[in-house]
């Protein structure tokens, strides 16, 4: 059997006083979602763990099937979705160049420079690719003022914090080891913060820098470091899940996960042209993403959300005569309001197919969903998969080497 999951990113928030408080998706009007909760399972899915606020590319890789401790970070998911190629020995950060000053510290006036060029960018990436202690580091342009740093050297650790504060208005902080002791961790952070410290030395005095600052634009006189990672081996998707594999997007982010996990992707123009894709796809395991909600909640206006799901729903009556399993859900909530930049909170499933338990819930949304039959976190979210499409096995059987929650399709002759 088929299985699509239409994923509205960032879908799940909070109640809003200008929305009756009632959340965006309450407040939209959705009649094709709203039909299809009429014939599904619904319910809410916790990502990861109540409160817990994740990214994008991590929630993916959790609900795929993996586990956290899998997780090679996301400096490792850009670099190969920007077409970097590396070993397992690189350590790989998500950088940035930011605007400080000198008090006490390095105090951040923006952590992202407005206005550099690219080939600002890309000259002062090149005055940071150097060699230093044994070390050897390349910096590349990725967009905007954001690159990446690749470190190669004996005896490096991604077990490591990050430098970006991620907030305006305070301090670049120290690199340290993070929830480890080891000698590795603590020598690659006496590295980065040696190299973070030459790095605003040299771009300080660079005349990109001392033109911009006589001008009056912001300085790329720091470098910013975050998301430390070493690539590792992952057990691809079609092996983990016993499904072959397929995601539609329009995002380098998830190009470089699926590419991590071994799991097809394929862009769309628009969503309604990905919608036609996901139904005359081959795969059996078809993933629709759309980044359309968590755009509109980024710009802190809950109307603009309503706005951005309103459309989306439109454009959903093709997957009214799917006959398969369809899920539709989001990977994090995304508040419309407050500081955070994503949130914690569940976020509404639904789920409709042959196999399926119906309930009662007659719309799709987060107060709706709270009154199903079906509770789930991120990691379940595969073996819901396996078993509402009748590939489920029993748990104490040992069909080769590794537990499966599948029945395997072939198997290593005797």
């Amino acid at each position: 059997m088929k299985t699509i999951t239409v994923l509205l990113d960032g879908a799940g928030d909070r109640s809003y006083s200008e929305l009756n408080h009632q959340t965006p998706l309450q407040y939209a009007k959705t009649p094709i979602l709203d039909k299809l909760a009429l014939k599904s399972q619904c319910g809410l899915m916790t990502p990861y763990q109540l409160g817990c606020s994740l990214g994008t590319d991590l929630a993916h890789f959790l609900l795929f099937g993996y586990d956290m401790s899998e997780y090679p970070g996301r400096a490792v998911i850009d670099a190969i979705g920007e077409g970097h190629e590396f070993d397992e020995a690189t350590l790989i950060l998500r950088a940035s160049f930011a605007d400080v000053d000198e008090r006490d510290g390095y105090y951040l006036n923006s952590r992202f420079t407005k206005d550099l060029s690219h080939d600002e960018v890309k000259t002062l990436c090149d005055i940071l690719s150097i060699e230093m202690d044994g070390y050897k580091f390349s910096v590349h342009h990725s967009y905007d003022s954001h690159a990446l740093i690749f470190v190669k050297g004996p005896k490096l650790s991604c077990q490591i914090s990050d430098s970006d504060p991620f907030y305006n208005n305070q301090y670049v902080m120290c690199v340290e080891p993070f929830e480890t002791e080891a000698e590795e961790a603590m020598t690659t952070a006496e590295l980065m913060n040696k190299y973070l410290k030459n790095a605003h030395a040299l771009l300080g005095q660079h005349p990109i820098n001392i033109k911009r600052q006589a001008s009056g634009l912001e300085q790329g006189n720091m470098l910013l470091s975050k998301w430390a990672g070493m690539s590792k081996s992952i057990e691809p998707f079609a092996v983990r899940s016993g499904m072959t594999g397929l995601l539609l997007g329009q995002s380098t982010l998830l190009e470089g996960l699926t590419k991590t996990i071994g799991l097809g992707y394929e862009a769309y123009d628009n969503f309604e042209e990905g919608i036609q894709q996901a139904l005359t796809a081959d795969a059996e395991y078809i993933h629709l993403h759309t980044k359309a909600p968590d755009s509109a909640s980024h710009k802190k206006d809950p109307f603009k959300k309503v706005a951005a799901l309103e459309s989306i729903d439109a454009q959903l009556a093709p997957l009214l005569n799917f006959d398969g399993l369809l899920i539709v859900t989001a990977d994090h909530a995304t508040p419309c309001a407050g500081k955070m930049i994503h949130s914690g909170e569940t976020v509404p499933f639904m789920a409709s197919g042959t196999y399926i338990r119906r309930d009662d819930v007659t719309a799709f949304d987060e107060v709706s969903c709270s009154k199903g039959s079906v509770t789930l976190k991120g990691l379940d979210f595969m073996h819901y998969i396996q078993n509402a499409t009748d590939r489920g096995t029993l748990y104490h059987l040992r069909a080769g080497g590794k537990w499966r929650n599948y029945r395997v399709r072939t198997v290593n002759k005797l």
